[in-house]
């Protein structure tokens, strides 16, 4: 793909967007209405303060920064711009600093990439993961602003690669340092003729809480936790809870409204209690549905098996979360394109779920053999703390461009 399509490329997507927002799609009208009012948000920007950018595609992104946004935030006289190009990222993520700004990042036209680098003129542009706005990167490059990615990720298939990447491709060689989550992806650049690159691993392994949980729960039996749940984990879960006995289930599905948790609450039956009613002076139900925002983190304190969410569908949910409080991890087939998933696999502290049936024997098995799952769940733990590290190398590298 040459430059010239990437910019017919940007015009069909602003395009695409706003057909949906005006055909009445509320995601597309926020990001279409926030893309057009980004300057507002940019009304506590002070210009006498030295001026830190960092771009997130949407909430998961960002919450891959919050070790150096707190970082940045501790430096003097520095005001940090977080964009944003999704409305998740815009709507749920923020710090309570008065030196915190966050925008709608607007679509990547030659235009809009020449006044916001203008207007906001950072002293480093911090993308992460992935989000690679060519034009914004080529603009940073005119003006001599460094650039950065971290906990980035690359296939030998991606069209950067292709005979019709090579522009594009000639952009992201203009960034000063590509920081990539696992090696293969360290080795997919070097043999692309990137220089700039060295492996930093994954920041989400410095923020998991190792905190005891202020929620107590009393529980009698194993329990099995369906993390950030989609369809397909809620529907083999509840072909297989008749016929696992002695075992809790929780239910905490991704998205948590009234109407889905009904939706939940007819799947699993009369044995299900809603969190909002749970009674916690007595032991776990054998079925509890969350229906409360912000609890996951400290229910996997008391999950001895954790489901998580999206390996269905090449979306997976975040597992190091589940890992770190001593989850067994259980995860859908399309885990290609997460490394931390593979590493599990590859120290067994993890399996693959295919289908009921595959479900069925993996929980069997491992509440057959309580040693062999306890062992298998201080290395989930130990796993975690091995893999530490990653922001301070990140920072390194940031320290050298500022």
């Amino acid at each position: 793909m040459s430059l010239l399509f990437y910019q017919t490329g940007i015009k069909l997507l602003s395009t695409s967007l706003k057909t949906l927002a005006f055909l009445g799609h509320k995601k597309a009208k926020k990001s279409i209405l926030g893309k057009k009012n980004w300057i507002k948000d940019l009304s506590k920007f002070n210009n006498q303060k030295k001026t830190i950018w960092i771009h997130a595609a949407s909430h998961g992104e960002a919450i891959m920064a919050i070790p150096l946004i707190r970082r940045i935030l501790e430096l003097k006289n520095t005001q940090l711009i977080m964009s944003f190009f999704s409305p998740s990222g815009y709507e749920n993520f923020t710090f309570k600093d008065t030196n915190f700004i966050k925008i709608y990042l607007p679509f990547d036209s030659k235009t809009n990439s020449k006044q916001i680098v203008e207007l906001i003129n950072p002293k480093i542009l911090i993308f992460v993961k992935y989000d690679l706005w060519l034009n914004l990167i080529n603009e940073c490059k005119k003006k001599n602003i460094p650039t950065l990615v971290f906990s980035s990720k690359f296939r030998a298939d991606q069209w950067y690669f292709k005979i019709y990447g090579r522009s594009a491709q000639n952009v992201l060689k203009s960034i000063n340092c590509i920081l990539t989550v696992d090696h293969l992806s360290e080795k997919v650049l070097k043999e692309n003729g990137f220089e700039n690159v060295k492996h930093s691993g994954d920041t989400r392994y410095d923020q998991l809480s190792e905190n005891i949980p202020t929620l107590k729960l009393i529980k009698k039996y194993p329990c099995i936790i369906l993390g950030s749940s989609w369809k397909d984990e809620e529907v083999i879960a509840a072909q297989n809870i008749r016929e696992i006995n002695n075992i809790s289930w929780i239910i905490a599905p991704h998205e948590i409204d009234q109407k889905k948790v009904l939706k939940i609450k007819e799947i699993f039956g009369k044995d299900s209690v809603l969190f909002s009613e749970l009674d916690v002076e007595k032991p776990l139900p054998k079925i509890l549905i969350i229906d409360k925002i912000g609890v996951l983190a400290e229910l996997y304190f008391y999950s001895d098996i954790a489901f998580i969410g999206g390996g269905f569908s090449g979306k997976l949910h975040n597992i190091l979360e589940a890992a770190s409080k001593g989850n067994f991890i259980l995860f859908g087939p399309k885990i290609k394109n997460y490394p931390e998933a593979n590493l599990m696999l590859k120290e067994e502290v993890s399996q693959v779920v295919k289908d009921k049936e595959s479900f069925k024997k993996i929980i069997l098995e491992l509440i057959s053999n309580p040693k062999e799952l306890k062992r298998k769940q201080k290395r989930a733990i130990e796993l975690i703390k091995e893999n530490r590290g990653a922001t301070n190398k990140v920072w390194n590298e940031i320290e050298k461009l500022i």
